[in-house]
């Protein structure tokens, strides 16, 4: 292995979470839920495949913290009740037993806004009622009860994570769900107290450290930007990250953007086809008005997808890194080996975050020490993405296509 790359694989720490190396696998739904939320057997399979291909640290899919935040995806996992618990010791142990070294950490989330009242089966809430032009439902304001709870919800979910074995969670306060919406002016037009964005969030820390003790690792994912006028501007990240240092977050990971344009979160293609034919908010418009929808506004959404570079989060995440001395990491288009390294080396970074790489190659941080791959094979067909929103279980669909669906 090339010199340059053996920080990669070196101990370090995310704040009180002690790494064995610097590759993260980063949150990624995997479809492994039943229909009430609880993770099947295979998901520890999923898990084991990672920490067998070489991954220091696995952030699991966002884990619902209540019915109300549960999301779009079919087979989205919760812990929201004590009776979830004991499938996830289970998945914990059958890591553990042949990867003991690899840290866990669960990411805990409330959809907001960003779901349908089809699935949650109660009124969805969010920071304000501005509608998700996405989903496109209404939006209860959340009440000064309702945030209580939404809060305690954070606090027990972390504290059973904890009794379940995981090293620590992730609050997801990325990518447009309840917390990003609390941060954004986009969504919070709030005039209580709670019109100060990143209160909800220090809060939230606050109560999980509460519950789960002072030395317990908490994580929280950051959109450094995204597509809204007003919206959320790196310096608001900035601003964000120094609150958070001072609440005693362990490390922050940056990633963009919301599900307003939500390819902007993961760039690349657009497989417009497949997603008109199995996207859930599709499935109740005729398929003759999709394929007018196709014609007639489709190009001006396309031009709207910002286009993929690689490592297109790297510069954020370093202006964050800079500015706090809180422990950062990016993920986003981070393709190589060389290109991992220098996000410790010359950008500062603590670790580097990868999602789709691992979808398609598991084993990818085992080859790059080897020396047998210098960059994944992904080539951010982003199929993979879209089948999140099908009872399917996330895999690389190009590599292996679905019999519909060729590459």
């Amino acid at each position: 292995m090339n010199n340059d790359l053996d920080i990669l694989f070196q101990p370090s720490s995310l704040g009180r979470l002690e790494v064995p190396n610097r590759i993260v696998r980063s949150a990624t739904y995997e479809g492994q839920g039943t229909p009430d939320g609880t993770p099947k057997p295979a998901l520890g399979e999923v898990y084991a495949r990672l920490a067998e291909g070489g991954v220091g640290t696995i952030i699991t899919g966002f884990v619902f913290t209540s019915q109300a935040g549960r999301a779009m995806q079919p087979r989205q996992c919760g812990l929201d009740t004590d009776a979830k618990t004991g499938a996830w010791q289970e998945i914990v142990g059958h890591v553990r037993r042949t990867h003991p070294g690899v840290r866990l950490v669960m990411q805990i989330a409330h959809a907001g806004r960003q779901t349908r009242r089809a699935v949650t089966g109660t009124p969805v809430v969010g920071a304000s009622a501005r509608p998700c032009s996405y989903f496109r439902e209404p939006v209860t304001p959340l009440t000064e009860e309702g945030i209580a709870a939404v809060m305690t919800g954070f606090a027990d979910t972390a504290h059973r994570a904890g009794e379940a074995g995981f090293d620590g969670v992730q609050v997801h306060a990325a990518h447009g769900y309840l917390h990003h919406q609390f941060l954004s002016p986009w969504t919070n037009t709030r005039t209580d107290r709670w019109q100060d964005g990143p209160l909800l969030l220090e809060e939230t820390l606050r109560a999980i450290r509460s519950r789960c003790g002072a030395r317990f690792p908490i994580l929280v994912k950051l959109s450094a930007a995204d597509d809204t006028v007003p919206g959320i501007r790196v310096e608001d990240t900035i601003a964000t990250a120094k609150r958070l240092e001072a609440a005693g977050v362990d490390a922050i990971e940056i990633s963009y953007g919301t599900m307003e344009h939500a390819l902007n979160i993961m760039r690349g293609e657009c497989p417009i086809d497949v997603a008109l034919a199995v996207n859930p908010v599709f499935q109740g418009v005729p398929r003759a008005l999709r394929g007018v929808w196709k014609w007639l506004f489709y190009p001006s959404y396309r031009r709207r997808i910002i286009p993929f570079s690689n490592g297109y989060t790297v510069a954020a995440a370093t202006q964050v890194a800079t500015a706090t001395n809180v422990p950062v990491f990016a993920v986003g288009g981070i393709c190589s080996a060389d290109q991992m390294a220098a996000c410790i080396h010359s950008r500062g970074l603590a670790a580097v975050g990868l999602c789709r790489a691992l979808v398609c190659e598991p084993d990818l941080p085992n080859r790059i020490r080897a020396g047998t791959s210098r960059s994944a094979r992904c080539c951010h067909c982003n199929l993979c993405a879209i089948y999140c929103d099908t009872p399917r279980p996330t895999r690389c669909y190009y590599r292996v296509p679905c019999p519909e669906q060729e590459p």
